[in-house]
């Protein structure tokens, strides 16, 4: 199916994402994702890089992303605007068997212009043959209302407020119920597609939140998990960041009996025992992090994510041009870094020949500023013969062979 046809029949989509949305991928009925946007920054533009939690631009397209943003929020203080150009995709892998519920919560702005959808997938491979589309609704400015577009089955919108957007869905049965609202809407088979009747595979692939050209609509607190029941609970992440930066980590647990503790094992010889820590890493790495939540009844539950921590702010000096000339040696030290650099300790030695005067010069640089150079250069030299110039700074060292005619230096 083409993208032109996906976009009509995105209808069903966006009622399907607000039954469900708030997926990440799952192994079994005990696992479950959520993403309540909320360990992202303000701002962040979500478009497939490392940090962005799994959301990516339709067909793997960076500028399909969208934004985080708090102009909006169902759980302070983020959520995710999908806006003109917005079509955002989460993939899903593991979900082929059992009960799911997809679910999140959805604002419709008063002033909302156009036609927004939210769709599910049970096939996703970026827009390809592969691309087979379950959930399809649509919401509409001009008509107010809201539609899946398998069976054409409606309701009004709600603007101006957070309502739940909710799909049940029983893959061995091969069932789906979408609710909007608290509000039943509309019923068919799983395996029933946009595409045609029974079309589809007893897969949950991806959700995809698509503008269509319209006016902002935001989502918050997007979750696939099983039904109520067994505790289950989510680490989040993955999680990167840099050495002695505060790392926000967001847990969450569905099922049991509450109330739940929280027990954070950051993989560093670090815990904490909030829902939400902050923890800053003091080394580089990748570490393992695990969350193990226990409810009312003791009753365990343990997801497992990494944080990948990279260095932070540092000055790298380097050697560049070294020149000679009249009696001396010049060098320049250069931060290539993204932090100054204190006390270069920098030298110029001759070693080889028959050096008089000169044969080494030291000294220190208080201070080289991040992208900055200092040229440095040697004492009197004289004497006779090739000799090689070795320039040192911090731990960088270059050479250079040259010859010295009494007191100049040719290089």
């Amino acid at each position: 199916m083409e993208k032109s046809y996906r976009r009509k029949m995105l209808v069903i989509g966006v009622l399907f994402l607000f039954l469900g949305a708030s997926a990440t991928i799952g192994v079994s009925a005990n696992f479950v994702w959520s993403d309540n946007f909320d360990s992202y920054t303000n701002g962040q533009f979500l478009d497939g890089t490392p940090d962005d939690g799994g959301w990516e631009g339709w067909g793997g397209v960076a500028a399909a992303g969208a934004y985080v943003t708090n102009a909006q929020a169902y759980s302070s203080p983020h959520s995710v605007e999908i806006a003109v150009g917005s079509d955002l995709v989460h993939q899903y892998s593991g979900y082929s068997s059992g009960k799911w519920i997809y679910k999140c919560y959805q604002y419709i702005p008063t002033d909302f212009a156009g036609i927004s959808y939210f769709i599910l997938l049970c096939g996703y491979d970026g827009g390809g043959a592969g691309t087979v589309w379950t959930v399809q609704v649509h919401f509409d400015s001009e008509l107010d209302l809201v539609e899946s577009e398998f069976n054409g089955e409606q309701a009004p919108i709600v603007y101006g407020q957070w309502i739940e957007f909710r799909c049940e869905i029983d893959l061995d049965a091969d069932f789906l119920e979408i609710y909007y609202d608290g509000e039943f809407l509309a019923e068919h088979a799983w395996t029933d597609t946009v595409q045609g009747t029974g079309g589809g595979s007893l897969n949950i692939a991806a959700v995809d939140l698509f503008a269509n050209g319209a006016t902002p609509v935001y989502y918050d607190d997007i979750s696939l998990l099983p039904p109520a029941g067994d505790l289950v609970c989510d680490a989040g992440g993955p999680y990167v960041g840099e050495i002695d930066d505060d790392i926000q980590f967001t847990g969450t647990a569905f099922g049991g009996t509450e109330p739940y503790t929280w027990e954070w094992d950051f993989g560093d010889g670090d815990t904490a025992t909030e829902q939400n820590p902050t923890h800053a890493y003091t080394e580089a790495g990748v570490f393992n992090v695990t969350l193990t939540v226990t409810d009312d009844d003791l009753n365990t539950a343990t997801d497992t994510t990494t944080a990948t921590i990279t260095g932070g702010a540092e000055p790298v000096i380097e050697i560049g041009d070294i020149t000679g000339g009249l009696f001396k040696v010049k060098a320049v030290i250069k931060n290539t870094g993204t932090a100054a650099a204190t006390n270069v300790s920098w030298g110029i030695n001759l070693n080889g020949g028959l050096i008089l005067v000169g044969k080494a010069t030291t000294g220190t640089i208080p201070t080289l500023a991040a992208g900055g150079e200092v040229t440095v250069s040697s004492g009197f030299i004289l004497g006779f013969g090739k000799t090689t110039i070795t320039v040192t700074a911090d731990t960088a060292t270059k050479d250079a062979a040259a010859t010295v005619l009494l007191f100049f230096i040719k290089i």
